[in-house]
């Protein structure tokens, strides 16, 4: 029997780079971001200033980048601040490009702080990145101080053009960008409940999100219909959690197929409830005037409650009904609303204080060569300035375009970077032969030159979220005719490209093969990152069940957000490591065991949480505090464990069993208690599975 063999890592890592995702293709957005490229382009060669317009084309091209290499929202504060940081690396790059000495010092630096940006995420990455290209870029073109700060300030402006007109393209006329977002978390939500027993809940958790982030734009205005939204954002938060609390009970109780009828009526709620939210006026109509709200639960015919379903299930069912009724009151308000004349201006909270100081956090945190951050940006330094001293001294044309892609092809994960070095040689080989292909077939110059930039932008900016490489091959071609503007010598500008593009990528992937960065400590560390945050939310949640006291709604609900993102990060960097060589990778086996089981103990905590939202006039719990802190030491072990293996010699965890059956004669004897009594045995259960996965002794 022949037993199929896993790809190599490098094969995955071309597969990857290969992919094309037809559904990411937007052709709106890529119209939006390459209308200002087009824009000052032709305006700088209108007023006779062609290179001005070429300059001011790169920064607006850059900026556009940023936004659509990810689709979705444009972020335009990171747009802003990535156009003037552009414009300080132009200046120093420029300033500095003469004294070849002082020039490798500033490139050194700013690749250290670049390479180090990206531990505060893919913002802080394409931060970071451009800012290092700019500096490469222009310091090819040395200029004195006063001259160095207009090429500056035309990259500034090429940079505000685009973030301005973005700005201006978002204003709202009728919540319909809003509204489908909305819509589309609630569908989601409908996915999950009609499969609650099997289904993740991270895919509505990031359309609720990706909804809320809509509706927490500067741009927006004052509107009834707005809060609506967000109103029927936070009640989809809550039916998420919901969800989440039946999924624990089914797995302690089972009976999922009792309640799959009741859940199937759920979904199809909901996806009234989102067609609703649309606007549609069907459902609008359905809802206004139906007589027939969702009620609460009803057991099969012939049979009592407690027989169909566990009562804590069903008491959770009866929850999600009167979330169901709240929304089916709320969502005509949001479809039929969103008038300009009913909107005014509003102020915006500014969480910029608050923003900083966890960057700081975060970046003191990752400089050091103990971080994969860290080691990136040392890395990155030091390839930066070598690849530098080897363009000076080769002969070729445009050489600093060879330092670009030595440092773009550099990632922190082996995975992505050879990834991307893929994408990149793939890209520029299919982007010279497009560019070669229009140059001999057409020969265009003068104003078809820039029609043809435009239509470049607008097919680049459309792809990139569908694949990078097909998004480079329409940048590169992009940038052959940007400079034919000025250098007529388009097809020696594309073989150029193609040349340092090939030597650039293959400096870069050479460096990584000689010192490279493996995701399993990354991994472990977004595990150890994991269990810290549900350690929080357990505690947050446990303390006032024990005490009897209300429970602090504006400290769980971020905590429970934190947990889940926890659980995305941990998941992505699991998944990074395991397309690594199999000698270098995380196992398998005990980071999935690990995700599952802290995803059974976040949905318990839910339904604590849940049950105590339910009851708030609760007496105290004598003993629980006990049991509780017995958790939080195994989570606290485990935690320890998985962030560094090798400096736990012998790790033991309190036996949560035997506190559990300690603690049990103590629950209340209600329906409250013992639900508590149930859901904390799922706890326990999941907290002993969780040590054992990785393999800690009980005792």
């Amino acid at each position: 029997m022949i037993r199929a063999t896993a790809p190599g890592a490098v094969t995955t890592a071309m597969r990857r780079a290969a992919r094309f995702d037809r559904t990411m293709v937007a052709f709106d957005g890529g119209l939006i971001a390459a209308i200002p490229v087009v824009a000052v382009l032709g305006g700088g060669i209108a007023g006779g200033d062609p290179v001005a317009g070429v300059t001011m084309g790169a920064g607006a091209m850059l900026i556009g980048i940023a936004w659509r290499t990810r689709g979705g929202r444009p972020p335009l504060a990171l747009m802003a601040i990535d156009a003037v940081v552009m414009a300080l690396s132009t200046f120093l790059g420029c300033l500095t490009g003469a004294t070849t000495w002082l020039h490798l010092i500033v490139l050194a630096v700013w690749s250290l702080f670049g390479g180090l940006l990206i531990a505060l995420g893919p913002g802080g990455g394409v931060l970071g990145t451009q800012a290092v290209l700019a500096a490469l870029v222009f310091g090819r073109f040395s200029e004195p101080a006063g001259a160095a700060l207009g090429i500056a300030g035309l990259v500034l402006a090429g940079g505000l053009a685009q973030v301005i007109f973005v700005a201006l393209f978002r204003w709202p006329s009728s919540l319909r960008r809003q509204r489908v977002a909305t819509a589309t978390a609630y569908r989601a939500l409908a996915e999950l409940a009609a499969t609650a027993a099997t289904a993740s809940t991270l895919p509505a958790a990031s359309a609720l999100d990706e909804a809320q982030a809509t509706l927490t734009a500067p741009a927006l205005l004052g509107d009834p219909a707005l809060l609506t939204l967000r109103s029927l954002v936070n009640e989809g938060q809550r039916i998420r959690v919901q969800i989440a609390a039946i999924q624990s009970l089914l797995h302690q109780h089972g009976g999922a197929e009792a309640i799959e009828p009741i859940l199937g009526s759920a979904a199809a709620e909901l996806q009234l409830d989102a067609a609703a939210i649309e606007g549609d006026r069907g459902a609008l109509e359905r809802l206004r005037d139906r007589s027939d709200p969702p009620r609460s639960p009803r057991p099969a015919r012939g049979a009592t409650a407690a027989e169909t379903i566990a009562p804590a299930v069903a008491r959770r069912l009866a929850g999600l009904a009167g979330q169901l009724r709240a929304v089916a009151t709320l969502a005509p308000a949001a479809g039929e609303g969103g008038g300009l004349r009913l909107r005014r201006p509003v102020r915006h909270a500014s969480r910029f204080a608050i923003r900083r100081r966890s960057y700081a956090v975060a970046l003191r945190a990752n400089a050091s060569l103990s971080s994969p951050a860290g080691r990136h940006a040392l890395r990155l330094a030091v390839v930066v300035v070598v690849a530098e001293l080897i363009s000076r001294a080769v002969p070729l044309s445009r050489s600093y375009w060879m330092v670009v892609a030595a440092a773009t092809t550099l990632r922190p994960e082996f995975g992505a970077t050879f990834t991307r070095g893929t994408e990149r040689v793939l890209g520029t080989c299919l982007g010279v032969t497009l560019a070669g292909a229009i140059i001999v077939a057409f020969h265009p110059a003068g104003g078809v030159t820039v029609v043809l930039v435009g239509l470049l932008a607008w097919a680049a900016y459309s792809v990139f979220p569908a694949s990078f490489a097909a998004g480079f091959a329409f940048i590169t071609a992009l940038v052959v005719f940007l400079l034919n503007t000025i250098s007529p010598d388009s097809l020696a500008t594309a073989e150029a490209r193609l040349v340092d593009t090939l030597v650039g990528g293959a400096i870069g992937l050479i460096a990584y093969a000689l010192w490279p960065t493996w995701g399993r400590g990354s991994a472990s560390q977004s595990l150890g990152d994991l269990v810290v945050a549900g350690r929080a939310y357990f505690d947050c949640v446990i303390g006032p069940v024990a005490d009897g006291a209300p429970l602090p709604e504006e400290r769980a609900r971020p905590l429970s957000r934190a947990a889940r993102l926890a659980r995305t990060r941990a998941e992505a960097a699991i998944a990074n490591s395991l397309s690594e060589p199999p000698g270098r990778r995380i196992d398998a086996d005990q980071s999935r065991g690990a995700l599952g089981a802290m995803r059974r103990l976040v949905q318990a905590v839910h339904a604590i949480r849940l049950d105590a939202e339910d009851a708030p006039s609760r007496p105290p719990v004598p003993g629980l505090r006990r049991l509780a802190g017995a958790v939080d030491e195994l989570l606290r072990v485990v935690e320890e464990t998985v962030r560094a293996p090798e400096a736990v010699s012998v790790a033991r965890v309190p036996d949560l069993r035997a506190a559990y059956d300690e603690w049990e004669p103590l629950a209340p004897d209600d329906e409250y208690g013992q639900a508590l009594l149930a859901t904390l045995d799922e706890i326990v259960d999941a907290a002993n599975t969780l040590a054992a996965v990785i393999g800690l002794e009980v005792g």
